[in-house]
């Protein structure tokens, strides 16, 4: 018990400190001028002043300073402090679902890939970009990731092989020969959610006579299902739809906004971290719960 509760909360901190790391990502790589190593420190972003590293420690300094920089007084957004507390539950997550349970590989791929998630989501609810310094390196490094760590992809993967009547079960611990299947996988994933992202993307405009999905968003559902094979990443994708409509309809309904496009790689991000943490009860919930209630049964 003490050891699943220090790994827990060990994460946490691991994943405050990355949130922290996340937050200078977000702010400064969408702005021209600054990069993620210059200037090599903190700033606010307000008065310009070097933050010290006492005024930097996650989450813990935002209240210390009543979320006011030291030096301008002027409120600090409470993106900083949403990111990484949400970094951190998701990290503790991680480590609850796989570290725990001793399958470190998994909490690593699962861990940083609910990073990217983060940082993506909040670029693009922000400047309606997602960069490709952060999703192509993620594209690129999906096949080898899923050599190393074939849980993710290789289920789905053999369950496809196995409809196209090719006899394939993987065993553990994982051959060679299961890592070569899951970086195959990989790129299979990669082509299917790219593809169908884009092919809703070219429907949307065609029938709306609007841009209905960035091309942004297909690179980025490239790389979830580069890392967690074609099935979970169209149930992510499906399940985004879903949180999207029901945000869209509840703007519309409540706000008036001037500027009607809602970005939606926040909503793939969701969909996709739900996915990773929870698929089969989502696919139970949509095969049987949901068809038991229309039922009536």
């Amino acid at each position: 018990m003490f050891q699943y509760y220090f790994t827990v909360i060990a994460s946490a901190v691991a994943g405050s400190i990355f949130g922290s790391f996340a937050n200078v990502v977000i702010y400064r790589l969408p702005r021209e001028g600054l990069s993620v190593t210059k200037p090599k420190y903190s700033f606010c972003p307000n008065c310009g002043k070097t933050i010290q590293w006492y005024d930097n420690i996650p989450i813990i300094s935002y209240f210390l300073l009543g979320g006011r920089c030291r030096n301008c007084k002027v409120r600090i957004s409470p993106r900083y402090i949403i990111v990484e507390a949400l970094s951190a539950f998701l990290f503790a997550y991680s480590a609850h679902k796989f570290a725990v349970r001793g399958d470190w590989g998994e909490f690593i791929v699962a861990a940083a890939l609910c990073e990217v998630l983060i940082i993506c989501a909040f670029i693009d609810a922000r400047f309606r970009i997602i960069p490709d310094v952060i999703d192509v390196p993620g594209i690129l490094l999906a096949p080898i990731l899923s050599f190393a760590v074939p849980s993710f992809v290789l289920p789905d993967f053999a369950k496809t092989l196995q409809k196209l009547g090719l006899a394939y079960s993987p065993v553990l611990p994982f051959s060679l020969g299961d890592r070569a299947a899951a970086a195959g996988g990989s790129i299979l994933g990669m082509a299917v959610a790219a593809g169908v992202t884009y092919a809703v993307g070219v429907l949307g405009k065609a029938v709306f006579k609007k841009e209905a999905m960035g091309f942004g968003d297909v690179k980025l559902m490239g790389m979830i299902g580069g890392i967690l094979g074609w099935q979970s990443a169209l149930l992510g994708f499906f399940l985004g739809c879903i949180v999207g409509a029901v945000v869209g309809v509840t703007l519309i309904l409540t706000v008036r906004r001037r500027d009607p496009h809602i970005p939606f790689g926040p909503f793939l991000a969701i969909g996709a971290v739900c996915v990773l943490f929870h698929k089969a009860k989502i696919l139970h919930f949509f095969l049987v719960t949901y068809p038991a209630w229309l039922s009536g049964s």
